[in-house]
C-alpha cells in the first residue's frame, strides 16, 4: 500500500497545483488536503476502505489485511478578517513552537497506535511560506531536525512550488511513522 499512497500523495499535489488557480490557498484547510487526497486514492484503487475520523484518526484505510493511519497537516498563512467589512485584521496562527508541538503530538500519537504486521502510518503535510513573515520550512524544510528528532522518514517530498507571483512557496511531504 506504500507505493499506491506515495503515488497518490503526488496526485493530490499536482491536483492542488491545478486548483490554486481557481481557488486562492487561504480558502483550503486540512479537510480540503484530506478530501483530495481521499480522492486521488480511489482513483488509483476505488477497492480500498476509507473511514474518516475514526477513532480520532484523519483517515484510516484498509485493503484486504494492509492497513494505513493517516494524519493530514495543513499549514498557511491565513488572514484574519472582520466579519462584517471582510477587512484583514492581521493573520492567523502561523509557524511557531505551539504549531510544532501540534505535529509533534500528532506523531507521538501515531507511534502509540498498534505496530501490527501490515500497518502504515503516514503523515501529510502541505505548507505554504510567504516571502517574508515566519517560515514554517524552518520547522519542516530540508535543513530542519524534524525527521531525525521525531524519528519519521520522509517517503515523498515535492519540489517547492510558487504559490502565485508574491513569492510565496508551497512544499508537501509525506512521512512515515515508524515504531
Amino acid at each position: 500500500m506504500r507505493q499506491l499512497l506515495t503515488a497518490a500523495f503526488k496526485d493530490t499535489v499536482d491536483q492542488i497545483k491545478a486548483d490554486m488557480a481557481m481557488m486562492p490557498l487561504t480558502r483550503w484547510n486540512e479537510s480540503v488536503f484530506r478530501f483530495i487526497f481521499s480522492r486521488a486514492v480511489t482513483k488509483r484503487d476505488p477497492e480500498i476502505t476509507q473511514f474518516f475520523e475514526c477513532n480520532r484518526i484523519d483517515l484510516v484505510l484498509h485493503r484486504k489485511s494492509e492497513r494505513a493511519f493517516v494524519e493530514f497537516k495543513f499549514y498557511i498563512h491565513s488572514p484574519r478578517c472582520d466579519l462584517l467589512s471582510g477587512a484583514e485584521r492581521g493573520m492567523k496562527g502561523g509557524p511557531g513552537n505551539k504549531n510544532f508541538g501540534e505535529f509533534k503530538k500528532c506523531v507521538r500519537a501515531l507511534k502509540r497506535r498498534p505496530n501490527a504486521h501490515g500497518v502504515l502510518k503516514l503523515v501529510a503535510l502541505f505548507y505554504s511560506d510567504p516571502a517574508t513573515r515566519a517560515k514554517y520550512d524552518a520547522y519542516y524544510g530540508d535543513s530542519s531536525v524534524v525527521e531525525r528528532q521525531l524519528r519519521i522518514r520522509r517517503l515523498v517530498s515535492i519540489t517547492p512550488f510558487p504559490l502565485d507571483d508574491s513569492g510565496s512557496i508551497c512544499n508537501a511531504r509525506l512521512y512515515e511513522v515508524g515504531p
